[in-house]
């Protein structure tokens, strides 16, 4: 049975907006409209479990403990937080970020400078999977790194546990962004030893915009102090002193005010299916349909990797001359996909069949 709810044509949009997993509709509405209902006194206990679920799933999705995770409303949101929270450190003004990565953290980035932060970009023609590369981007300035586990406009995965393991011999503070990974890649946070992870549930993990997270190293939890508190900050949220104001222990001290929360049960569905089913089943499904795809298709027209390890959930392809041709007879095939400055963008996922996969090779 497709765990995937009801859809028109063929969905390939997993890396921009993931479909939500059967029952997605029923199980958040009846989370977040319930406790009304049935005139529940303690609402915010029910809600704050709900929320406490998607933080549950999240951490058994990545291998870390739920305190380690605190929901937030974007990765930029998410970002900000994190870095307005550190001690600065004026040896160490730069942080040092890849042009392949998502414009909208660079953003939140560059707002850093009134802390006395500087970007430094690595350019967008360096092959930045060979780990050369980071050893001499890092150079003694650099106070930070961001690390896109997966990069959106060319569909190559980076190593990103060698790239933190770098970081850390060099004293740099790791950001590793998982938004294009999460649920389509096995993601192990004991293994990678970043400093923070962010990341979101609109994509692979088909949990809808809002839910988005970040994680935080326990080791380093102390060191941040988030200015954009509220009281879900507070170490008690229900203590209600008006004059006393403690951070949360764990990585919650970055949550702020009153939350949303039809976005967190809406995720926390999808993300409890997806663990039901195990990330390296729906990764070995990816790769069978993406090789469906690369073997029907000339060498030239894949600009993603060839290999399993080092390419994404994504294909990019792109045909040259015949690029506006295969763009029309997708969208005449009720395919749903988009094109960004690399190419078609295409993401097998199990919403998909053998079938669909032959129908878009007929595209081509």
């Amino acid at each position: 049975m497709n765990p995937f709810i009801a859809h028109e044509g063929i969905y390939m949009l997993s890396h921009s907006v993931g479909l939500p997993l059967v029952g997605a509709e029923q199980a958040a509405a009846s989370a977040f409209w319930q406790p009304w209902q049935r005139g529940d006194a303690e609402i915010w206990n029910h809600w704050l479990g709900e929320i406490t679920r998607f933080r549950e799933q999240l951490a058994m999705l990545m291998n870390t403990e739920m305190a380690n995770i605190c929901p937030q409303s974007s990765l930029s949101s998410a970002v900000s937080k994190i870095v307005f929270s550190l001690p600065t450190r004026p040896q160490r003004p730069v942080i040092l970020l890849s042009e392949e990565d998502f414009p909208s953290i660079a953003f939140a980035l560059q707002k850093t400078a009134s802390l006395g932060y500087q970007l430094k970009f690595i350019s967008t023609d360096t092959d930045i999977s060979d780990l050369a590369q980071w050893d001499q981007q890092m150079t003694s300035d650099v106070g930070m790194v961001l690390v896109t586990h997966v990069q959106s406009n060319n569909g190559r995965q980076l190593p990103v546990q060698k790239i933190t393991e770098l970081a850390r011999q060099k004293g740099v503070l790791s950001l590793v962004d998982v938004a294009q990974s999460a649920a389509i890649i096995p993601i192990d946070l004991q293994q990678w030893q970043a400093d923070f992870v962010v990341g979101s549930s609109v994509k692979w993990i088909g949990g809808g915009p809002g839910a988005a997270f970040l994680w935080v190293d326990p080791e380093i939890i102390d060191q941040c102090q988030p200015d954009n508190v509220g009281w879900f900050s507070h170490e008690n949220p229900f203590e209600f002193d008006i004059h006393q104001f403690r951070y949360a222990s764990d990585a919650l001290r970055f949550w702020g005010g009153t939350p949303s929360v039809y976005p967190y049960a809406l995720a926390a569905n999808s993300l409890t299916q997806i663990n039901a089913m195990g990330v390296d089943k729906i990764r070995q499904n990816n790769i069978a349909l993406s090789e469906m795809i690369i073997q029907a298709v000339p060498h030239s027209a894949l600009i993603s990797p060839r290999l399993d390890a080092q390419r994404s959930g994504t294909l990019i392809l792109n045909f040259g001359q015949l690029q506006q041709q295969v763009v029309s007879r997708l969208n005449e095939s009720k395919v749903h996909f988009d094109t960004r400055v690399k190419g078609i963008r295409l993401s097998p996922h199990g919403c998909n069949t053998a079938a669909q996969i032959e129908a878009i090779i007929g595209c081509f």
